[in-house]
């Protein structure tokens, strides 16, 4: 609150609606040497109060219009003058009554009139004094904040230089080249990436327009950026926003080479001037592999079309002379040209075996390229279960009465029927029988079949075949998925090894799978998942 004149001097005022009163009053306060402001009403001395404000107030109580005790009131509810000390004056009420309404009006004393000068002076003097003092803190107060102002804008200064330095040392040793310019595309600084990788020094590039070492232009970089204010009105630093997913650019060189890169870009605004910061990796050689890779994927591709083609045509071709040699050697063996003795007939027989054997392998070759080729065909139809598995049993009886297994079957639940293709599902769970008989030991193999139902509340059909062999390992147990790959002792099997990779491509292609578990020394068990239901699409429906 500034109580004082023009010249720094605490002010004075004097409030009594009778001018000779006022006279007097001024003729008293005078030797106290402050300058003093006469107000002839309470309305006069409000209006003062709202021009400026005073050390101290000698108000009359008794006035015609707005009384003393009126005025004191108003002044007190204005936050500006609630503090001025009021020093009452009267000549007529000496009521204990009136001196309490006094003080209750906020007067911080009460004098009875007529007024003995030297007391009133010396009151009056004491409230100036007071106010010097008061003056002097609030002075103290403003050079403290001052000096704590100062203080606090040479550490900013202090960290915003060390945190430059900090920046001006990470700028030059970046990996990546780092490019700053302005919002009209002028740059102002690149660190020595930058140099290494466009080919010019800092001074070349200072000034220099962005769309110098960007073939996209300023326009598609700046598009990119969001921009944030420097500071948010706290006094603390904020950080620019950097885009979340990298910017594909084209650069380009001093000699004009250009070459793709990798760069994001973040924008800052300081003082109304925006600054964009861009930073660019040079993936050439990322795009040269990338692009090595495809012509590879291509060429691979293309190879895999071409030996699948000729599997597709050369198992066509080899199944006409094999049936051929399989239904004379049938022939001989049923003596429809002669008699024949008993080393002929068990020659013929292993050729027949071994026939057989050559077009199970020609089958499987071809199923695998058309599986591979997209050109499997797959004619949905009603599968009971467990009665397809029970026929399976009839067909491979005597190959399990060959290794000296026992074949059993437990259907948990009433009998299933699913829409499949019955052939497939056939083939795979006879390739998986094969192999438990092949590999059991000659040891009781078990099939268990059941429904059951996934989280989602989709309904499998599970036919699970177990047998007590010696397992596989861990090691293998992802290798016998695989084209040709036989585990274990191959010179004591009999098959190419693409009875399990079909398998599993079958089950997958029937929206199902085939899954094993297994431990050395205590057997397998592989896992048909079929869905009730067919979820593959280009299925050709008979009917």
């Amino acid at each position: 609150m500034a109580a004082a004149d023009t010249n720094g001097r605490p002010t004075i005022l004097l409030v009594d609606d009778r001018p000779d009163q006022l006279v007097a009053l001024d003729a008293i306060v005078a030797p106290v040497g402050q300058p003093v402001v006469h107000a002839a009403s309470g309305e006069d001395a409000l209006r003062h109060l709202m021009r400026q404000d005073f050390a101290v107030i000698l108000l009359d109580v008794q006035m015609s219009g707005m009384s003393g005790i009126e005025t004191a009131r108003l002044i007190k509810t204005r936050e500006r003058s609630r503090f001025i000390p009021i020093i009452f004056l009267t000549g007529a009420d000496r009521r204990q009554e009136a001196l309490i309404a006094g003080y209750s009006a906020g007067a911080v004393d009460y004098i009875v009139k007529p007024v003995q000068p030297e007391i009133l002076r010396s009151k009056v003097s004491v409230f100036v004094e007071l106010f010097r003092q008061q003056q002097k803190i609030v002075e103290q107060e403003g050079r403290l904040r001052e000096s704590e102002r100062q203080e606090l804008e040479l550490r900013y200064m202090r960290e915003l230089l060390e945190s430059e330095a900090k920046y001006r040392e990470i700028f030059a040793a970046a990996l990546d080249a780092i490019i700053v310019f302005d919002e009209a595309g002028k740059v102002s600084m690149i660190n020595r990436a930058a140099e290494q990788m466009f080919g010019v020094t800092e001074s070349e590039a200072a000034g220099a327009s962005i769309d110098r070492f960007v073939s996209d232009g300023m326009r598609s970089v700046i598009a990119a950026a969001t921009c944030v204010e420097a500071n948010d009105g706290n006094g603390s630093s904020r950080r620019p926003v950097v885009g979340e997913h990298p910017l594909a650019l084209t650069a380009k060189r001093a000699n004009g080479d250009e070459f793709p890169v990798e760069s994001s870009i973040s924008c800052l605004t300081r003082a109304s001037e925006r600054v964009y910061t861009l930073i660019v990796r040079d993936v050439s050689e990322r795009v040269r592999q990338a692009e090595a890779l495809r012509r590879q994927t291509v060429e691979l591709e293309d190879a895999l079309s071409a030996r699948n083609r000729f599997f597709a045509a050369a198992s066509h071709e080899l199944r006409t002379p094999i049936n051929a040699v399989l239904g004379y050697t049938s022939l001989l063996i049923d003596e429809i040209y002669g008699q024949l003795n008993e080393k002929q007939c068990e020659a013929l027989e292993r050729t027949e075996k071994s026939t057989r054997h050559l077009l199970s392998i020609v089958n499987d070759v071809l199923d695998l390229s058309k599986i591979e080729a997209g050109k499997l065909e797959l004619t949905p139809k009603p599968v009971a279960i467990p009665g397809i598995i029970e026929d399976l049993f009839v067909t491979l009886q005597p190959l399990a009465d060959e290794h000296g297994s026992s074949l059993s079957i437990e259907h948990k639940g009433e009998p299933i029927t699913l829409m499949s293709d019955e052939r497939r599902v056939r083939q795979i769970v006879l390739n998986l029988l094969s192999n438990a008989i092949k590999f059991g030991g000659g040891k009781p193999i078990r099939v268990v079949s059941q429904l059951m139902k996934t989280p989602s509340g989709e309904e499998n059909v599970v036919v699970e075949v177990i047998d007590q062999g010696i397992g596989i390992s861990e090691s293998d147990q992802h290798r016998i998925f695989q084209e040709f790959e036989q585990v274990g002792d191959a010179s004591a099997q009999s098959g190419t090894g693409l009875g399990l990779p079909i398998s599993r491509r079958l089950a997958e292609r029937l929206g199902g799978s085939v899954a094993v578990e297994s431990a050395m020394g205590k057997g397998s068990a592989f896992r048909l998942t079929l869905p009730m239901r067919q979820r593959v699409e280009g299925i050709r429906v008979e009917g």
